[in-house]
């Protein structure tokens, strides 16, 4: 099965777990996230806060280039690899994708008991943008 059938796979099965928050999403809306910025971000790696960073992005992207500290889990295997990203501390996800594909992911996760997570503002465009770290 092709990345982008699995992706669709799992978003079918999300949208049938949310029911009418995930229609209205899919009709333009966009289901209620939480953002962090940047910047807060960056001061929580530079400190050594307790943070899990997911990069959604497919794993040649993040090959090229991630946040520090940042653990590959291609938005096309969210749903098979979900076990990899634990509850706590606080999960920050990014892509470099469309806000409803963040969310999309973001809603996943709460269908899976999560509640310390957040979607990154800007994604990895963001954070290249202001030149912050990267790992290559």
């Amino acid at each position: 099965m092709s990345a982008r059938a699995r992706l669709g796979a799992a978003l079918a099965l999300l949208a049938a777990a949310l029911g009418p928050a995930a229609a209205e999403a899919a009709h333009g809306g966009v289901p209620t996230v939480a953002f962090t910025e940047p910047d807060y971000l960056k001061w929580m790696i530079e400190s050594r806060q307790p943070v899990v960073v997911i990069d959604l992005r497919p794993a040649a992207d993040y090959r090229a280039g991630h946040v520090p500290g940042a653990r590959s889990v291609p938005m096309a295997e969210l749903d098979r690899r979900v076990a990899e990203i634990p509850t706590s501390p606080m999960v920050v996800l990014y892509c470099r994708c469309p806000v409803e594909e963040a969310a999309t992911a973001y809603a996943y996760l709460e269908t899976r008991g999560y509640t310390n997570h957040v979607v990154l503002q800007e994604g990895h465009d963001g954070w290249v943008r202001r030149r912050y770290p990267m790992v290559r």
